[in-house]
C-alpha cells in the first residue's frame, strides 16, 4: 500500500519544481523520496531534524505512550528519549533553516507526528490545536514559508 501511495503522491508532484528532497532517516521516507524523485532529478538530503519523535515507546502500541504521558503530555519524556516540545524544538529548527536558505521549493518527506507538529508551527495553533491533526500516510501539506 505505501509504495502505490507514494507512486501516487509522485504523479500528483510530476509538474511541480521542486530544489531538493529531505527526508528522515528511515529507509522507508527515502524509498517515497525516490518514487516521486523519478520525475525530479533533485538532491535527497537525510535531515535528523525531521526524523521520527524518538519518545521510548517504539515498537509499542500509541495508546502505552498516551497512558505514560496523559499527566504531561507535552514534557513527559523517558531517559535519554525525547518530550514533544523536544521535538517541537527540533522542527521549529529545521523550519528556520528552510527560511533562512535560498530554497524556493522543497519536499519533506517524514513521518505523521513531525508533519502535524510542522503543520502547527506553520499555522500558528496551539499544541492543544495541533495534537488534533491527523496526517495520513502521503498526505501533502503546502506552505510559503
Amino acid at each position: 500500500m505505501g509504495k502505490k501511495q507514494a507512486e501516487n503522491v509522485a504523479k500528483k508532484l510530476k509538474g511541480e519544481k521542486l530544489d531538493v528532497i529531505f527526508v528522515s532517516d528511515f529507509l522507508r521516507t527515502r524509498q517515497t523520496a525516490e518514487i516521486v524523485n523519478k520525475f525530479h532529478n533533485v538532491p535527497i538530503v537525510e535531515e535528523l531534524k525531521v526524523s521520527e519523535f524518538k519518545s521510548g515507546f517504539e515498537g509499542h502500541n500509541v495508546s502505552e505512550y498516551r497512558m505514560a504521558a496523559k499527566h504531561d503530555v507535552f514534557d513527559f519524556k523517558l531517559k535519554g528519549k525525547e518530550s514533544w516540545n523536544d521535538v517541537k524544538k527540533r522542527v521549529n529548527n529545521f523550519i528556520e533553516h528552510l527560511k533562512n536558505n535560498n530554497y524556493e521549493n522543497v519536499l519533506v518527506v517524514s513521518h505523521g507526528e513531525i508533519v502535524q507538529i510542522a503543520v502547527g508551527i506553520l499555522r500558528g495553533l496551539s499544541d492543544e490545536e495541533t495534537r488534533k491533526i491527523v496526517p495520513d500516510n502521503c498526505d501533502i501539506f503546502e506552505f510559503d514559508i
